[in-house]
């Protein structure tokens, strides 16, 4: 009997030590979250528009000094990477970063829509404090940017927006953003949160007179 009982205490001891580590790595992976979401870097549709022109939607994210800080309050400075593709649709776009963009000068931006948040680690700050335009990708999110291709010529530019044959900035960034989703690096709400700020298929399609 006194086998049996040290037996029954190896294994009753054995046991506490298993939940104790269990407990152990439930705290590290609390802790981990926290971490997570306290050094995340936030995501903005940045959404500007022309008279009755098309939005043009960017992507928007805050330096790390930033990141804390909402972007439509402009009695503060808010600076960071913008992705975005430019151009027009007869002429076809192209991929761009515009880097250390400040979001006080945003002319023509109507408004920053929270889309979600990405791992500190997928964007890379300049080393400069200028602004620049640049194509070349400098963290894997730009990386993937250049991985979705940037609306070619359309020859049918008057017809209604689509997200095959028609694609302008719009369906780009929609396009962006599902691939982020699909890999993992974004909520799946960005999307849903995006796709509700897109201008109608047919909304500013056309020819209109200068001044008009």
């Amino acid at each position: 009997m006194a086998g049996k009982d040290k037996a029954f205490e190896r294994v009753e001891a054995a046991i506490a030590h298993t939940r104790a580590d269990i407990a152990a790595l439930t705290r590290y992976f609390d802790q981990c979250e926290v971490l997570a979401e306290l050094y995340s870097r936030p995501v903005y549709l940045a959404k500007s528009r022309r008279g009755q022109q098309r939005a043009h939607f960017a992507i928007f994210i805050p330096h790390a000094a930033y990141s804390g800080l909402d972007p439509n309050d402009r009695s503060k400075p808010c600076i960071g990477t913008v992705i975005q593709v430019v151009g027009a649709p007869m002429l076809g776009y192209a991929h761009e970063f515009k880097r250390n963009y400040d979001r006080e000068d945003a002319d023509g931006v109507e408004t920053f829509v929270h889309l979600g948040s990405v791992g500190p680690d997928h964007i890379v700050e300049p080393q400069t404090t200028a602004m620049s335009r640049d194509t070349v990708a400098t963290g894997l999110l730009e990386r993937i940017a250049l991985q979705v291709p940037a609306p070619g010529v359309n020859e049918n530019f008057m017809a209604p927006v689509n997200d095959t044959t028609n694609r302008r900035c719009q369906e780009w960034t929609m396009e962006y953003l599902r691939r982020l989703v699909s890999q993992g690096h974004i909520e799946e709400s960005a999307v849903t949160i995006a796709q509700g700020e897109r201008d109608p298929p047919e909304y500013g399609i056309g020819l209109r007179r200068v001044g008009s």
